[in-house]
């Protein structure tokens, strides 16, 4: 049986009298921030490169990674921004690069300084060790910052040889944490969080979140979607701080 298509119909004069006008071209997307790493207010700041179609950010003082999304802005620009959807740079559409952080959140000029990017990823921690860490962070969190927290996982699952991936994730996650509570300590609501929060259960899941309950931090992370299926140390300072 042959499938019948309907002619098809005339254009209305509107119609026709549009596909006469000429289409504006639109600009080219904005650019993306060049590899490297960059200085702002002349200390040398963050670190930029890209993996896929993500760009990724980190500060010198830290080992977090932020994997940043990415939307056109006015003129030719372009917005990157946290999984908070906060804007962490803006670059201009001639390539200028501005640094928003919470002590500058009107922005600060970046530029940058050289195109070293070899070590923006942090040393991974091997299975054998990923108790020993967890155990630092909360040492950490509580000699530091005076905060009791703890991390529970599946140990002997994330160790395992084949669950590199996932263990790279998890550890993201508790890095992250310990990082959140360090933004926390200087924040209005440190005193109610540190007397209620308490534990982080760190878990895989088809897709990565946080949920807080009973002052238990349950952080998801999400092997399939990649290296940046986990939230950061800003998701979970907003949840944390959202929750008391």
């Amino acid at each position: 049986m042959g499938l019948a298509f309907a002619p098809a119909a005339p254009l209305s004069a509107f119609a026709a009298e549009q596909a006469q006008i000429p289409r504006l071209l639109l600009p080219p997307s904005g650019p993306l921030p060049a590899e490297g790493r960059y200085l702002a207010d002349d200390q040398l700041k963050f670190i930029v490169d890209h993996e896929g179609e993500r760009t990724r950010l980190r500060f010198i003082s830290g080992d977090e990674i932020f994997y940043l999304s990415s939307e056109p802005a006015p003129l030719g620009g372009r917005v990157l921004k946290y999984d908070t959807g906060e804007v962490a740079l803006q670059v201009t559409g001639w390539g200028g690069v501005t640094l928003y952080t919470a002590d500058d959140k009107s922005g600060v000029p970046a530029e940058l300084a050289d195109d070293c990017v070899d070590d923006i990823e942090p040393a991974p921690v091997a299975g054998k060790d990923l108790k020993a860490f967890a155990a630092r962070l909360s040492q950490t969190m509580d000699t530091a910052f005076d905060f009791a927290v703890g991390f529970t996982a599946d140990w002997d699952d994330l160790a395992s040889a084949d669950s590199e991936k996932e263990r790279g994730l998890a550890v993201d996650a508790m890095r992250n944490t310990a990082r959140a509570v360090a933004l926390i300590t200087g924040g209005p609501k440190r005193a109610a969080i540190a007397e209620r929060f308490h534990l982080v259960r760190v878990v895989e899941a088809a897709q990565p979140g946080l949920k807080l309950q009973e002052g238990t931090l349950t952080i998801s992370y999400a092997p399939q979607l990649g290296p940046s299926a986990r939230p950061s140390s800003l998701a979970i300072t907003k949840v944390l701080e959202a929750a008391f």
